[in-house]
């Protein structure tokens, strides 16, 4: 069965399912050491998940994944405007190393998603990686990889189906907004884009990290400032490049210059620099990549969107990213 077929297989299953528009909670709790395990849900298991509205089967090249999601504020039928939000890594640079996600659960992701629609006033949707926040997969090896790049674009595809989505206001964080940042020349439905301290450029990313291991075998993984030329041209789309200067990690002139190549090719375009990332990576401003998303997809100006972004406080601790 060819790719085409498979996602449209996919896309059939996802409509027939019972839409309620709201996911539904279970007892259901993150672990790190799954994650680090690795994390196999079948095909029955997933159609369990399925029903809750908390996960997609997500096949691409004949092989699937149980991909989970966490929404609130949708509507059976149609939504026009959805926000949704593709966390970071969960994991450093050793298999063990891993943060985030543990100390929360099912119902907590849909109640964090519930307070952000009911904050802005669209849809919500949390969107987890392979291998994290309940979804199957190994994340330590398929992190940053042209598969893992599919299957979210792909998942963006099914849940588009299943709840009439007309337009994503897509954000994400580091890893996140690295997908963000590479959804735009793969998709012509993002009416906003948010890249989070996003290794945007991430050849450049893992230059300045001296990532020689890496580097040697470009296959393993995808570069969104090899895909500037891709862009579709969409007057209406607004896209935020928000980072640290200070950052430590995505260097804030890795984000730089994916930005300008975004200005050079005539794209509506913002960088947005805020020291608020808390030492000493200056990494996370998960919160305004959030709230960018959010007054994005509400349709707030520009100028207002930004002045909001700067007023904001302080990165707070916080388990999800």
């Amino acid at each position: 069965m060819s790719l085409r077929s498979l996602c449209l297989a996919g896309i059939a299953v996802a409509a027939a399912l019972p839409v309620h528009a709201q996911s539904r909670p279970n007892d259901e709790s993150f672990s790190n050491a799954v994650v680090a395990a690795g994390k196999t849900i079948t095909r029955r298991q997933c159609a369990d998940l399925e029903a809750r509205e908390t996960a997609s089967w997500v096949e691409v090249d004949g092989h699937g994944e149980c991909l989970r999601y966490y929404a609130a504020g949708l509507k059976p039928g149609s939504n026009p405007i959805v926000a949704a939000w593709m966390h970071g890594d969960i994991m450093g640079s050793k298999p063990r190393q891993i943060g985030h996600q543990e100390g929360l659960g099912v119902a907590g992701m849909i109640e964090q998603e519930r307070m952000l629609s009911e904050r802005f006033g669209v849809p919500f949707i949390f969107l987890a990686r392979p291998g994290a926040y309940g979804s199957s997969g190994k994340f330590w090896t398929m992190r940053h990889t042209p598969r893992e790049a599919a299957l979210m674009n792909a998942h963006l595809d099914l849940l588009k189906t299943r709840y009439g989505i007309g337009q994503w206001s897509l954000g994400g964080h580091s890893a996140g907004g690295t997908l963000t940042a590479e959804f735009l020349a793969r998709r012509t439905d993002l009416q906003c884009a948010v890249i989070s301290s996003g290794a945007s450029a991430y050849e450049a990313y893992l230059k300045a990290h001296d990532a020689k291991a890496r580097l040697a075998k470009p296959e393993t993984w995808f570069d969104p400032y090899r895909s500037l030329d891709r862009i579709p041209r969409d007057p209406a789309r607004r896209i935020f490049v928000i980072g640290d200067p200070r950052e430590t990690n995505v260097l804030f002139r890795t984000q730089r210059l994916y930005f300008d190549g975004l200005a050079a090719r005539g794209h509506k375009a913002w960088l947005v620099p805020l020291e608020r990332a808390r030492p000493p990576r200056f990494h996370g401003l998960v919160d305004f990549g959030e709230t960018a998303t959010g007054l994005c997809a509400q349709g707030i100006d520009t100028e207002r969107l930004l002045e909001k972004l700067q007023s904001m406080p302080g990165q707070p601790e916080r388990i999800s990213n």
